[in-house]
């Protein structure tokens, strides 16, 4: 009976995330059933520590493994530890100015905004070959 219960709150905690009801934009809805196009990681620098998994939407994910740039529209989120409660979630969003960044950690029962803009773009600007994703 424990084992069911704690299944069904997990369950619920998913439903709440992916939902945006825990802080995340709505634009990333569901993010969990999305492709995973990259897993295990530790990047190293800002995102140090837990391994990564990172989802791309259908748009980005087509051409992930491409030499080429994703297309507007495209949106990658990389999170680390529990997809029901991870320890952040970052978003990037492709823009026809280029990637929008945006970092997310939990705190106080919702997840909050934490960076965004030059504070990831500086760092990225190191990924540029790989159009600004290090996991690519």
């Amino acid at each position: 009976m424990k084992q069911i219960f704690v299944m069904v709150v997990a369950g619920i905690s998913s439903i709440a995330l992916s939902a945006g009801l825990s802080g995340l934009p709505k634009n990333i809805v569901g993010f969990e059933k999305w492709k995973v196009v990259a897993q295990n990681l530790d990047t190293g620098g800002p995102h140090a520590g837990e391994n990564k998994m990172v989802f791309a939407n259908a748009m980005g994910a087509k051409v992930w493994k491409g030499k080429n740039a994703l297309p507007v529209g495209s949106l990658v989120v990389k999170t680390a530890g529990s997809i029901a409660s991870p320890s952040f979630v970052a978003i990037m969003k492709k823009t026809t100015k280029g990637w929008d960044y945006t970092e997310y950690t939990p705190s106080d029962g919702k997840y909050k905004l934490i960076g965004s803009g030059s504070s990831c773009s500086g760092c990225h600007a190191n990924a540029k070959a790989k159009d600004y994703l290090f996991s690519r």
